[in-house]
């Protein structure tokens, strides 16, 4: 069994190649330290293969395109899938192994043992699956991670946001109006014409873009299976990042997207360190 202790400057150089792809290395915030500092006492990761919880089944979702057939398309768009997977998973690694509060099962590995477990990138494992990564390779810590939202937004997800939306504001204007029925109307059908853009996403509103990501993660200890964190985030619009890039690479969507995708992974990178997890303290709780 190998463990891959990897040290911050080779993963700050990862994450930089990564972020180069698309015309910049973005660190939206100081990486967050562990406090773990014996070596022994990190807990060692297994990082699952990330996977879509959305379906995404045209390429202008997740990238500006051309005119093409549709064979280049479908083509273009499942290595398009393939590499957002990849990046998020790097980004989400190179970010654990920066604050220096884990060790790490080489991907490879991960990878044999979850194709064999049949866990599907971006599942949800069950209890003998995460107890098989600690059993095989001495992991102490599953983590699972599943793309929600890339550009195209599960209706899950905005209809209930844009309704919520119309209601207050149609009520607002209601008590100022006396409850009038024809401004209530007018009201409504405004707020449904300009914000069905905005919930559905990959809209331009006032000369901005919106491009959301959604992303959802949880870590299970292997002694028993369970889940001991989880934590959703979300990103529409890396204002920062995206004004250093030039103009003509800023409006493409695969930059927006991909530039919200890492703020998400830091920020989900971040709050996983801050929990402080050590092997003494997950075999204490998982015992």
């Amino acid at each position: 069994m190998r463990v891959v202790q990897l040290n911050r400057h080779l993963m700050s150089f990862i994450s930089c190649m990564v972020s180069l792809a698309l015309m910049g290395c973005v660190a939206f915030d100081p990486v967050a330290q562990s406090d773990v500092e014996q070596l022994d006492a990190r807990p060692v990761v297994a990082l699952l293969p990330i996977g879509f919880d959305v379906e995404i089944t045209k390429l202008s979702y997740v990238k500006t395109v051309e005119d093409m057939s549709p064979e280049e398309e479908s083509k273009q768009l499942g290595e398009a899938l393939a590499e957002i997977q990849q990046d998020a998973r790097w980004l989400l690694l190179s970010r654990l192994a920066a604050g220096q509060g884990f060790r790490f099962i080489p991907l490879e590995e991960t990878d044999a043992l979850a194709e064999a477990l049949e866990i599907k990138p971006g599942a949800v494992p069950n209890q003998d699956q995460v107890k098989e990564f600690g059993k095989r390779f001495g992991a102490d810590i599953v983590i699972a991670v599943s793309i929600l939202d890339y550009g195209k937004v599960r209706w899950q997800h905005w209809v209930p946001g844009l309704l919520v939306s119309m209601l207050t504001e149609t009520l607002i204007v209601g008590a100022a109006s006396g409850f009038n029925p024809v401004v209530m109307a007018a009201t409504a059908g405004s707020e449904l014409i300009t914000d069905v853009p905005f919930w559905w996403g990959g809209a331009y509103i006032a000369g901005w873009a919106f491009r959301p990501v959604r992303v959802e993660a949880r870590a299970f200890d292997t002694l028993k299976g369970y889940p001991i964190w989880q934590s959703m985030e979300e990103s529409v619009y890396a204002y920062e990042a995206l004004k250093l890039l030039p103009e003509d690479v800023r409006g493409r969507k695969e930059t927006q997207l991909t530039l919200n995708l890492a703020e998400i992974m830091e920020s989900l990178g971040d709050g996983l360190i801050k929990q402080g997890y050590t092997v003494s303290w997950l075999r204490a709780h998982g015992a």
